[in-house]
């Protein structure tokens, strides 16, 4: 009997030292999963923060961006082109020559205005559908005049 009592007590000191050894190791296991737990909580924390908070969309960018830096070339040669074409453009009117006490004007066909041509007109003739490059002048007295640069094309003469 007494050798079943000494095995029992074996498996119960056997029992107890495995108890404690194995309560040690999940003492030992739970210190370390909670310093694991308490690393990734304290990079899992400032994360979700960062993930609510909105973030500017701009972040690192300094200055215009591409797009906007095309869309102002475009802007200024759009309006470099507008300025040198109204500053550089000759208007052209067609019309009839008349000529007057010892004046000479031309009727446009476009707006039936009468025009005093100044310049060189000594080519022109009376009765001749013509073309000419110059510049519209409005007079201090309200008088059209035309200044004459250069006869474009001469159609022949005018119609009735």
């Amino acid at each position: 009997m007494q050798a079943t009592h000494l095995n029992a007590r074996l498996l119960c000191e056997e029992e107890r030292g495995t108890s404690v050894q194995s309560s040690a190791v999940q003492r030992q296991m739970t210190s370390s999963r909670r310093f694991a737990l308490a690393i990734a909580l304290l990079f899992a924390i400032p994360i979700a923060t960062c993930a609510q908070a909105p973030i500017p969309s701009n972040i690192g960018n300094i200055g215009p961006s591409g797009a906007q830096v095309a869309g102002a070339i475009a802007g200024l040669a759009g309006v470099t082109g507008l300025i040198l074409y109204f500053t550089l453009r000759k208007p052209a009117i067609v019309g009839c020559v008349h000529s007057a006490d010892g004046k000479t004007t031309l009727v446009d066909e476009r707006d039936k205005r009468t025009y005093a041509l100044a310049g060189d007109d000594v080519s022109l003739k009376a009765g001749e559908r013509v073309k000419l490059k110059g510049k519209k002048v409005r007079e201090k007295d309200g008088r059209l005049t035309f200044s004459l640069k250069k006869i474009d094309h001469d159609y022949g003469a005018c119609n009735p």
